[in-house]
């Protein structure tokens, strides 16, 4: 008996991981700690807690970037990756985040990359999700309405 998977049961598989309530509660838990990280470095703080705080962010961006991968090999089109929009949304938020920042409007804009990932708790939590689809779908109802 051979112990290697096809490419289809391993494929299945990385959906089950994916799918689970652990696996979720992880990147749930990772956005919170990226969320609470941001707000710290609002603080004036001494050198040595910036520096944990940087190395951490880092930690969480690499946490991101291994997570979205991750989903795309977990996603059985890898074709419509990027169509489904909340995988583009997480893309972009993760892509933006890996781009190093100097001066002061890229800085400004790459904490709003950062401050972004706490929304991704929208596209991790499946009721979350569906609320927001929703009230998109209503909202786009209500512009098609006559004045």
């Amino acid at each position: 008996m051979s112990s290697e998977l096809s490419p289809s049961s391993a494929s299945e598989h990385l959906r089950r991981i994916e799918s689970s309530k652990l696996f979720q509660g992880v990147v749930i838990a990772i956005i919170i700690l990226s969320a609470l990280t941001i707000g710290a470095k609002t603080y004036d703080l001494p050198p040595w807690v910036e520096q944990g705080l940087t190395g951490m962010d880092n930690a969480i961006t690499a946490f991101f970037l291994i997570e979205i991968l991750f989903r795309f090999a977990a996603c059985p089109a890898k074709r419509r990756f990027l169509l489904d929009g909340w995988n583009l949304f997480d893309t972009i938020v993760v892509i933006g985040s890996l781009i190093p920042l100097d001066n002061s409007d890229a800085v400004l804009l790459g904490r709003l990359l950062r401050v972004f990932r706490v929304l991704r708790l929208v596209s991790v939590v499946p009721e979350l999700r569906f609320l927001i689809n929703s009230l998109l779908k209503r909202f786009r109802a209500w512009a098609t309405l006559p004045c």
